[in-house]
């Protein structure tokens, strides 16, 4: 509490907070960005926990050529939490200017030094980009699975369409009826 500073309702340092008066909304400034530093710190661990995963999918694949049934499911799990964390981010506010700041000047300072001594931006930034780099990723890989599925149905259709062929010329020739008959005589 410094009462004798002049012109700003705080200042920061290396090492602390100085504000002139605690008041609601200089608690309300601090708090918020300390909710947001230590959330910050939480989605940047588990970015890293989904990278690690990631990797692992990655690792193997790039031994394998392939992907396994627990890839597959470790590659949807990632996505969804990279979704989920994008989503999480924009509702904490991290890029958002405190209401408090926006309405009253002289708190303006303390919320922009705070937001600079806590490295907002830039850890914003750096999740941001870890988070991207895994949906660019995972993108690929969506499009590989995608792809192995297509070619997996198609082949299905041609041998659908191959056992229509056979069984029509087997109609047409006429021994189509007689191997029916056959058939139908194993099944009693």
């Amino acid at each position: 509490l410094q009462p004798s500073l002049e012109g700003a309702s705080g200042l920061m340092t290396a090492d602390r907070a100085m504000v002139r008066s605690l008041d609601m909304n200089t608690v309300g400034i601090v708090s918020d960005i300390m909710g947001q530093t230590v959330a910050l710190d939480f989605y940047n661990e588990t970015v890293d926990e989904l990278l690690a995963n990631f990797s692992s999918v990655n690792s193997t694949v790039e031994k394998t050529g392939c992907f396994t049934s627990m890839e597959r499911k470790t590659l949807f799990q990632v996505v969804a939490r990279n979704n989920a964390l994008f989503i999480d981010m924009v509702h904490i506010g991290i890029k958002d200017r405190s209401d408090t700041a926006w309405h009253l000047s002289q708190y303006e300072s303390l919320h922009e030094q705070m937001r600079q001594e806590f490295d907002l931006e830039d850890r914003f930034k750096d999740i941001e980009f870890k988070l991207n780099l895994i949906q660019q990723n995972s993108k690929f890989f969506l499009e590989v699975l995608h792809a192995q599925k297509s070619n997996t149905l198609e082949w299905v259709i041609i041998v659908l369409i191959g056992f229509e062929c056979v069984l029509m010329i087997l109609d047409m020739s006429g021994a189509g009826a007689h191997l029916l008959s056959g058939l139908s005589i194993l099944n009693r």
